[in-house]
């Protein structure tokens, strides 16, 4: 592609190192990637730049002590892929949720030590969505950091039906429930300073935005006006938005907070390069901020946290 080149802030690497880690937990599957296939897309679609995200869901483990062993070393195997090849990639970093104390501790080794870019937070940890008092500690934190966070889905609580495969409509609400409990808790005004990323197109929630608008106020009293904000305090990723999903996306957010995504290598290349076709229609100066200047106000820095970290504070 010709003009200004991408960033991609939806990209996963199962890296080598991953991949074994994955397999000594026992995973049934582990997604194939390689870093060949990975510049071939990168290329592909002029992306001059990938963010790294591997969500790890908040169920996966029972001990503490395993959940951060597995995430430190899933962490530091995208830090080197990052440190490998400057510039091209960066880190937003799993924790070790739903074990917060833990995850405190992790989330300053991985700003500090591995120069996080933000975290990627699933949506839930077991019923518990991100608006539940079991975040609030590691929200102060990630306010106090001026944290960038990605909004990535699993398979619902309750685990998936038969008749419907998770990744074509409950990933989609499962990222919808985490947003709506970000908006009912009132968590996106006492964190004013996280910036909140919701993957793929922020699931349902563009599409639904009328319906959460008056009945939210109908059946549990929260003001229109109050719900039109958060839905543009969100950004959204374009990550397998499509052609069908990209007007809603535009009409209830506003260029200024969507944000270029392929989800590769979840996704594979055909997928990815459809998806990223629905921009083509899009106006130049409104793709330019899609696909790279709204990226560059949270990730100023290629390797770095995008704000100053203050001084430490107790967290309860």
């Amino acid at each position: 592609m010709s003009g200004p080149r991408r960033i991609d802030v939806h990209h996963h690497a199962i890296v080598p190192k991953i991949s074994a880690l994955m397999r000594e937990s026992g995973a049934r599957f582990v997604l194939p990637w390689s870093l060949e296939s990975t510049w071939e897309v990168m290329d592909t679609h002029g992306i001059d730049r990938a963010v790294v995200s591997n969500p790890i869901p908040g169920d996966l483990f029972t001990d503490a002590r395993q959940a951060a062993a597995f995430t430190l070393r899933a962490n530091e195997a995208v830090a080197e892929l990052a440190a490998d090849h400057p510039g091209r990639f960066g880190l937003l970093a799993a924790l070790p949720m739903p074990f917060v104390d833990v995850a405190l501790d992790h989330l300053r080794y991985v700003y500090e030590e591995l120069g996080a870019d933000g975290v990627v937070l699933v949506p839930h940890a077991g019923s518990n969505y991100l608006g539940d008092e079991l975040f609030e500690p590691l929200l102060a934190e990630l306010d106090r950091r001026h944290a960038v966070v990605l909004v990535h889905p699993m398979t619902l609580p309750g685990g998936p039906v038969e008749a419907s495969p998770p990744v074509l409509a409950d990933f989609l609400l499962d990222t919808t429930r985490g947003a709506i409990s970000l908006i009912r808790s009132g968590a996106l005004e006492r964190y004013p300073n996280i910036s909140f990323i919701l993957a793929h197109g922020g699931g349902f929630l563009p599409y639904a935005a009328s319906r959460i608008e008056v009945l939210g106020e109908a059946f549990y009293g929260i003001d229109p006006d109050r719900v039109r904000a958060a839905l543009r305090r969100f950004y959204y990723d374009t990550a397998l938005v499509g052609e069908s999903a990209l007007p809603s996306l535009l009409a209830v957010a506003g260029p200024e907070r969507i944000l270029f995504g392929t989800d590769w290598c979840a996704a594979p290349a055909e997928p990815v390069a459809v998806c990223a076709r629905a921009l083509d229609g899009v106006p130049d100066a409104v793709r330019r901020m899609i696909e790279r200047d709204n990226a560059l106000a949270l990730f100023p820095v290629p390797g770095r946290p995008g704000a100053v970290d203050p001084e430490p504070t107790a967290v309860g």
